[in-house]
C-alpha cells in the first residue's frame, strides 16, 4: 500500500496546531507558577492578596471590639462600650469534640443544661458567643467562671474580653443614637477610604444621633477580632488556634466627652418610667454656657435592634410640637419690648372673646387682669386682646429673638475645619403655616396662645429660658465638649458660644421680667404645684390641643429654672399627646427634675 505524501501546505499547518498547542501549555504552566509562586501577594490589577485568601479561607473570625470611639458623660464615665468577658466556641471535628463529663462541667459553669448546649454547638460553621437565656446579648462571665472553665482546658471554647457597646442599662438612647449597614451613606461619605479598603460596603456606621453626627470620628481605624484556623476537617491547624488580631495604635478609639451628668441622666429616664410617661421629652441645661446636662425622650428603644418604622428611635427633644402657653412668653416680650401696655393697664377675660368661637381655659373667666396676671393665670383672653395690638412681623422677629423658630444646637468649624452640627436632626420652630394667612384676626389669637400652627421643640424652650436668664443673649447649647485621643490629649475642643440672633434681642430689661414673672405663676398662677419643691422655682405652664388621626389628645409642658435667687439650670419637659381626662404629670415631672438637681447640688435652697 502506498502512503500520501504530505504537501508543504498540509506540512505547515499539522506544524502550526502542534506548536499552539505547545504554546498553549506553556502559557498553562507559566500562569499557574505565577498564581501559585510568584504572584501571591499581588494578583491581578487589584491586587489580590492569593495567600492571605487562602489562609482566609481556613480562619474562622468573630468581631470582640467595633473599635468605635467612647462616648463619656462630664465626669468620664461610659455611656457606651461596656466590656464584658464572654465564652466563645469554635466549630470543631467531631472527634475533638469535649467528653460528656467536660460538658457536664461547662453547663453546670454557664448555668445552664445539656440540651442547651447541645443545641447551641450542633452544625456550628462560625464561631459564636454563648448568649443569655433569651438569646439576645452575650452572656456576661465573673472571674470565677472564667477561671473554672480555663482549668477544663477545652479545645473548642476560649473566654474573651467583648464589648457590650449599647449596655441593657443604657441611658440618652435616642441622643447616643446607633449604628447600622448603609452602604449608600458609606459610597458617598468615605468613597476614598472604601476604594482603599480601609472600610467596606458593609461597615457599621452611624445611623442617628452622635453615632452619626460624630461618626467621622468614632468609627475608628479598625476592629479587635479572634481568628481559628482550621483544616478542611475542621480540625485546628498546629501553632494557629486562638489568636487575636487588634489594630496597633496607642492613640485609637477616641474619647467623645460630652457635657451630660449620666447619675442626672439616669434619675430622670427613671422618673420619667416611674410616672409612666408612654410620650414625651425633657432636657436640662446648665444656666451658665447653656450646656446639655440631661435630655431624655421616650418611648424608649433598644439599639442593637432598630425597627426604624416605629419612630421610638426618635428623638423627641429634638422635635417640633404644639407649645401651647408656653409661647405667651414670646408674645409677653414682643408686647413689653414694643411697649404696646402700660403696666398697670388691665384687660377683662369674661370666659370668651365674643368672636371666632374664642375662649379661656377658664370658662367662668378670670376677671380684671393686668398682662403680668395674664401671664400667672395664663389667661387666653389677656393674649389675644394683646396680639391684637402687635403685627405678624413683630410677633415673628420675638419669637426669632428668643430662639424658637431656628435650630439651636451647637454648629461651628472645627478645629480641623470641618463644618459640624452637634445634634442630629433638630427640627425648627414654627409660626404660621404655608398656606395659612398671617394677618387674619382670628389665626393671630389662636397663634398667640401657641396653637393653630404654632411649633416648637423642647431644646427650644429650654434654651429660651437660657436666653432670658442672659439678658436677652442666651448661647448654642453643646452636647459634647471634646474629643480626646485614647491618650487623653485633646484632639478636638468645641467651646460655648453665643446664639447669634438675625433679629436681634430681647432687652435686658425685659428679660428681667419675664423671670420675675414665671416666679409669680408658681407662688400665685398654673404652677402652685411645685411649691414643695427642695428650690424655690419659677417657670410657664402649656396645654396644647392637638388631633392624633379623628382623637382630640393634650401635649403637657412646664418650662423655667431653679433656684431663683442663683439659677443653676433651665429645664423645659413635655408630655404628648395625652388624653384630655388625664391628670397633669408636666409639673410633676418638672419638680422631679429639679429635686435630682437639687440634691445633686452643693448647698441650694
Amino acid at each position: 500500500m502506498r502512503v500520501k505524501q504530505l504537501s508543504s501546505l498540509e506540512k505547515r499547518r499539522i506544524f502550526l496546531v502542534l506548536l499552539t498547542i505547545v504554546l498553549l501549555f506553556i502559557g498553562l504552566a507559566g500562569k499557574l507558577f505565577w498564581i501559585q509562586i510568584a504572584a501571591t501577594e499581588n494578583y491581578s490589577s487589584h491586587g489580590v492578596n492569593l495567600l492571605k485568601n487562602s489562609v482566609v479561607q481556613r480562619q474562622r473570625a468573630l468581631v470582640l471590639e467595633s473599635g468605635r470611639g467612647e462616648i463619656l458623660d462630664r465626669h468620664l464615665q461610659p455611656m457606651t462600650g461596656r466590656i464584658v468577658k464572654s465564652l466563645v466556641v469554635f466549630p470543631i471535628h467531631s472527634q475533638l469534640q469535649p467528653n460528656p463529663q467536660q460538658v457536664s462541667q461547662l453547663v453546670g459553669i454557664l448555668r445552664t443544661n445539656t440540651d442547651s448546649w447541645r443545641a447551641f454547638t450542633k452544625d456550628l460553621k462560625e464561631p459564636q458567643v454563648w448568649r443569655a437565656a433569651d438569646g439576645g446579648k452575650p452572656a456576661p462571665l465573673t472571674d470565677g467562671q472564667e477561671r473554672q472553665i480555663e482549668a477544663l482546658h477545652l479545645p473548642n471554647v476560649k473566654v474573651v474580653e467583648m464589648e457590650d457597646r449599647y449596655p441593657s442599662g443604657m441611658t440618652a438612647r435616642q441622643l447616643i443614637g446607633f449604628i447600622g449597614q448603609n452602604p449608600d451613606r458609606v459610597m458617598n461619605l468615605y468613597g476614598a477610604d472604601l476604594e482603599k479598603g480601609k472600610v467596606a460596603l458593609t461597615t457599621k456606621i452611624g445611623g442617628a444621633g452622635l453615632e452619626k453626627t460624630f461618626d467621622l470620628w468614632l468609627r475608628g481605624i479598625g476592629e479587635t477580632s479572634i481568628s481559628y484556623f482550621m483544616d478542611a476537617g475542621k480540625r485546628p491547624l498546629s501553632g494557629l488556634d486562638a489568636r487575636m488580631i487588634a489594630p496597633n495604635n496607642a492613640f485609637y478609639p477616641v474619647k467623645l466627652v460630652t457635657t451630660l451628668d449620666a447619675s442626672v441622666q439616669q434619675q430622670i429616664e427613671t422618673l420619667m418610667d416611674k410616672l409612666n410617661i408612654r410620650e414625651g421629652a425633657a432636657v436640662v441645661q446648665e444656666a451658665g454656657h447653656g450646656d446639655i446636662i440631661a435630655m431624655a425622650s421616650r418611648p424608649n428603644y433598644d439599639p442593637t435592634s432598630v425597627d426604624l418604622v416605629s419612630k421610638s428611635w426618635s428623638n423627641y427633644a429634638l422635635k417640633a410640637t404644639a407649645p401651647g402657653s408656653i409661647f405667651k412668653t414670646v408674645v409677653a416680650a414682643a408686647a413689653l419690648d414694643f411697649g404696646v401696655v402700660k403696666p398697670n393697664e388691665t384687660f377683662t377675660c369674661e370666659g370668651a372673646l365674643g368672636k371666632y368661637g374664642f375662649t379661656c381655659w377658664r370658662k367662668e373667666g378670670h376677671g380684671p387682669l393686668t398682662l403680668e396676671q395674664g401671664f400667672a393665670q395664663s389667661c387666653n383672653i389677656v393674649f389675644a386682646k394683646v396680639m391684637q395690638r402687635l403685627t405678624p412681623a413683630q410677633l415673628e422677629s420675638y419669637a426669632h429673638k428668643l430662639g424658637v423658630l431656628d435650630e439651636v444646637g451647637w454648629t461651628g468649624k472645627t478645629d480641623s475645619k470641618v463644618i459640624l452640627r452637634q445634634l442630629d436632626s433638630e427640627e425648627n420652630g414654627q409660626l404660621f403655616g404655608a398656606h395659612t394667612p398671617h394677618d387674619d384676626e382670628g389665626v393671630l389669637m389662636q397663634t398667640a396662645i401657641g396653637q393653630r400652627d404654632v411649633m416648637m421643640t423642647p431644646l427650644q424652650a429650654s434654651n429660651m429660658i437660657v436666653t432670658l436668664l442672659h439678658n436677652g443673649k442666651g448661647y448654642s447649647p453643646r452636647v459634647v465638649q471634646e474629643i480626646r485621643y485614647q491618650t487623653d490629649r485633646v484632639m478636638e475642643s468645641f467651646e460655648p458660644h453665643k446664639l447669634e440672633g438675625s433679629s436681634g434681642y430681647v432687652s435686658a430689661s425685659t428679660s428681667r421680667t419675664l423671670l420675675n414673672w414665671m416666679q409669680e405663676v408658681v407662688t400665685e398662677g398654673t404652677g402652685q404645684g411645685l411649691k414643695g419643691a427642695k428650690w424655690k422655682l419659677a417657670g410657664k405652664s402649656g396645654t396644647a390641643q392637638t388631633m392624633v388621626g379623628k382623637q382630640e389628645k393634650v401635649n403637657q409642658w412646664f418650662i423655667g429654672y431653679g433656684p431663683v435667687d442663683s439659677p443653676k439650670y433651665a429645664v423645659s419637659v413635655v408630655i404628648k399627646n395625652t388624653d384630655p381626662s388625664e391628670s397633669n404629670k408636666a409639673i410633676p415631672l418638672f419638680k422631679g427634675i429639679m429635686d435630682i438637681l437639687a440634691s445633686g447640688s452643693n448647698g441650694g435652697q
